[in-house]
């Protein structure tokens, strides 16, 4: 049975594509879907040696922008990361731009995206070796890029979890004030957040950097020092939520934000030869969920615009959660808490994954608890194919 966004792309992607221009990132996207979990991908065939049920189990296309294929790569990131976490408060914390930035952002997705993590982790960095904060402590920061909003229009924020407090030049663990429940005033971090942000805009325009579209009757220059003027006059705003009750919520939290992509499949309600509808949550109007109907190509047009530039890393670790200082940092961590000795994350097998995460044992027979063995397999193509 077809997912409701592969039906999406096999009834308006022809149509799209007529109509406008799309990356090769975007194709391999639409290629990608439409095919997903289809025989084009390859199988396997199961049988049970006792009451001789058949299933068969369709690869998937592994597209990190798939609403087909996140379940997995959601679970095998959260197990990887189980010993990355400390027995101490957690903050969330949003970094967001002003709107009138967003144009600026969809024509160079990949350079203010990277501008975005840096200035964010620059601002709690600075804040952390503040003696006016009184940590003074190396912090660390998992940081994960979204670009929507629940209506499906272009959004780009950071989602941001810090632990509150870090680790001390004598390899101790220092919390934020007040045990943990304060991290930084917000206000202070928008103001701090936007000096970076707005300092290395300026730069990269001084520099050739930025892409513009046409214009018209202004010149780039009149575009960006009339864009500067809004964007220093206007607040900016940084949002930061009060701590997670335990680890546990840092957890549950992740794997609803790690690999969320723009739109699920259970908020897709109907899908006809001519339009989409979908389920969003509307924050400024009380939180009421309401639906949004799209002609079906104007939908596809929506979606695209969250693609992520070729192997952009959406999700970043900052202090001593980088890869550079994890090991060594969690490793003394481990051992100031006193929990288990710390062991870098192993490759988990999807076969693992279901039955850790969701009890599911695919060598076990669902209707008799028989052994299942293979009787039919089809290799998934190195090159996956195009979508026919």
């Amino acid at each position: 049975m077809r997912s409701p966004i592969t039906k999406v792309f096999e009834n308006f992607s022809e149509e799209y594509l007529r109509l406008n221009s799309a990356t090769i990132v975007q194709h391999k996207v639409i290629d990608s879907i439409k095919i997903c979990k289809t025989e084009r991908l390859g199988f396997n065939v199961q049988a049970c040696e006792d009451c001789g049920n058949v299933t068969t189990h369709y690869n998937s296309c592994s597209n990190r922008h798939c609403p087909n294929c996140q379940a997995i790569n959601k679970e095998r990131w959260l197990l990887a990361k189980q010993n990355d976490l400390l027995p101490v408060k957690y903050h969330h914390t949003v970094f967001t731009i002003p709107s009138e930035l967003r144009p600026l952002f969809k024509y160079n997705k990949k350079l203010l995206y990277n501008l975005l993590f840096k200035c964010a982790w620059e601002t709690i960095d600075s804040f952390s070796n503040d003696k006016r904060n009184r940590i003074e402590a190396k912090m660390g920061m998992i940081a994960i890029l979204h670009t929507w909003k629940q209506d499906l229009d272009y959004h780009p924020h950071l989602h941001c979890i810090i632990p509150s407090g870090g680790i001390t030049v004598n390899n101790k663990w220092k919390s934020s004030p007040t045990k943990g429940d304060y991290l930084f005033n917000a206000e202070a971090l928008a103001q701090t957040f936007k000096g970076k942000f707005l300092w290395h805009l300026k730069k990269y325009f001084k520099d050739g950097e930025l892409r513009f579209w046409d214009l018209q009757e202004q010149t780039q220059s009149q575009y960006f020092y009339q864009l500067k003027e809004t964007l220093y006059a206007k607040n900016w705003v940084v949002y930061s939520k009060k701590s997670f009750k335990n680890e546990q919520s840092v957890f549950e939290y992740l794997g609803r934000y790690t690999h969320k992509i723009a739109i699920s499949n259970s908020r897709i309600k109907s899908v006809t030869d001519k339009e989409v509808s979908f389920v969003y949550t509307d924050r400024a109007d009380g939180y009421k969920k309401k639906v949004r109907t799209l002609k079906g190509a104007d939908f596809i047009k929506l979606f695209l615009q969250h693609v992520l530039p070729a192997r952009f890393m959406k999700i970043r670790n900052y202090g001593f959660l980088s890869s550079r200082n994890k090991t060594n940092m969690l490793e003394k961590l481990h051992q100031h808490f006193k929990l288990p000795e710390y062991h870098k994350p192993q490759g988990i097998l999807v076969a693992e994954i279901l039955e850790l995460v969701y009890d599911v044992k695919v060598s076990v027979c669902k209707h008799c608890g028989g052994k299942m063995h293979l009787i039919e397999s089809k290799a998934r193509p190195r090159a996956s194919p195009k979508a026919a």
